[in-house]
């Protein structure tokens, strides 16, 4: 057996069921989904807005609550004594991110749960710190240095431009006060160019420096909420951003929030390797979400419910994830999913579109260029963007061969002129496409 299939079947040990399975008297069997990046960024805003210890935890594990398919109310009911077995269950299995939590005794078990998930975020605010704090400080150092000892000539050729990289340095620090929380390592490049900006200025004085005058602003694309997917996955892995986005263009994939860590740092790991991955690269993600019937694509999609765009559609989602599962041998379900998802992205692109004051029927380089706007400085959701503008909306003629050749193409499919498109690859990339729109869609909100 080759090194290929013996990672693929690792992989699928690893989140062929990824879910926390425990048993309780009211419930029965409750499932409660791993623990993803935004699950992350959920629990940091509960921790400030939960009253008290016990309702923190029933807070947690609702969220990540698969089966059984009840109300927060009823949720909410079980009792402590269930409430904190299901709790152990879901911390055994979560060990990394419970690895603070420490068992004394069933009066402070709500109170560990809380803290450890407290103590989580607060070591890796202390470990960005300790990155960032020196960086800050040199750069401040270096510009203060330089601005006092050329006085006269500064207030000549630039007076204000070395105070304004003093300003700019302190927002930062200001910043970093204010999300760290919500910051990660990648907030590590924008210091280091103020770093290398204060070398430059202190060795050479060039002109053309100019352009950092509005960083402030500038700066503050990189707390949005996608991004922080990435900050925190570079922080776990220190995978270059730039890395991970030529593997995934490479092989017309892209990740959303909502893929656990691991599963990305392996598509990571697949393209490192020598030679064409694609077939590996398009099995990892069918396999991710074939596994288990299908049990990974129907939480993806549950999780649109909330999105107004979306919850009137969640009846054809579900049907599609249903023809998904139940499709007899012999037949192809991408053949009917596929053209399903592609109009419902269609009829989401409008809408989103129409309640930002954009009519639906603006010139294709206007609601193109829209979209570009909606992620400044998000390199791996601008990967997400591209996909869905280049590759399945790009312009196509009928009869003409596209720019960008792929089956995945929108003009392509429901105009009938491809008849080949129906491939389980090519619907998971809908699926993934329906994510970064309820992704981008629902950043505003709280």
């Amino acid at each position: 057996m080759d090194s290929d299939h013996k990672t693929d079947r690792a992989f699928n040990g690893r989140f062929g069921q990824p879910a926390t399975k425990s048993k309780t008297k009211t419930f029965g069997e409750v499932e409660l989904r791993y623990i993803s990046v935004g699950d992350l960024s959920f629990f940091a805003k509960l921790l400030d807005k939960a009253k008290d210890d016990r309702e923190f935890v029933i807070q947690v594990l609702y969220h990540q609550l698969i089966t059984p398919k009840v109300s927060f109310t009823e949720f909410n009911g079980i009792p402590d004594d269930e409430l904190m077995n299901l709790a152990r269950d879901f911390i055994r299995h979560e060990e990394h991110t419970f690895e603070y939590f420490k068992e004394t005794n069933d009066a402070e078990f709500f109170s560990n749960f809380r803290a450890s998930i407290e103590t989580y975020n607060q070591k890796r605010v202390e470990q960005l710190r300790a990155a960032v704090e020196p960086m800050i400080e040199s750069s401040r150092r270096i510009l203060e240095s330089f601005s006092r000892q050329n006085a006269d000539i500064l207030k000549q050729i630039m007076p204000s431009y070395i105070t304004e990289q003093i300003k700019g340095l302190s927002t930062v620090a200001e910043m970093f006060r204010e999300y760290q929380l919500r910051i990660a390592e990648s907030l590590r490049p924008v210091l280091e160019q103020y770093q290398l900006t204060a070398r430059i200025v202190s060795e050479t004085l060039a002109p053309q420096i100019n352009f950092w005058k509005n960083w402030a602003e500038q700066y503050r694309a990189i707390f949005a909420s996608y991004t922080k997917f990435w900050q925190d996955f570079q922080e776990q892995y220190k995978i270059a951003e730039e890395e991970a986005i030529q593997i995934l263009r490479k092989y017309k994939w892209f990740i959303t929030p909502s893929l656990p860590f691991d599963f990305v740092f392996e598509a990571i790991r697949i393209g490192r390797r020598k030679g064409n991955q694609r077939k590996t690269m398009n099995r990892l993600f069918i396999e991710y979400f074939s596994s288990d019937n299908f049990r990974n694509l129907e939480n993806l999609v549950e999780e649109w419910k909330a999105n107004d765009l979306f919850d009137p559609r969640m009846k054809i989602f579900r049907d599609c994830v249903c023809v998904m599962r139940n499709a007899k041998a012999g037949y192809n379900p991408s053949n009917i999913v596929l053209p399903s998802l592609i109009a419902q992205i269609d009829g989401i692109r409008i809408e989103f579109m129409n309640r930002n004051g954009l009519s639906f029927r603006a010139e294709e380089n206007v609601w193109k260029g829209w979209f570009k706007g909606q992620i400044p400085n998000q390199k791996l959701l601008d990967l997400a963007n591209d996909i869905f503008l280049n590759i399945l909306f790009q312009r196509a003629q009928p009869g003409k061969p596209l720019e960008n050749p792929f089956t995945f193409s929108r003009h392509k499919i429901m105009h009938g002129e491809y008849l080949r498109y129906g491939r389980i690859d090519n619907t998971i990339r809908a699926f993934l496409i329906l994510d970064f729109l309820a992704t981008i869609s629902s950043r505003d909100k709280p």
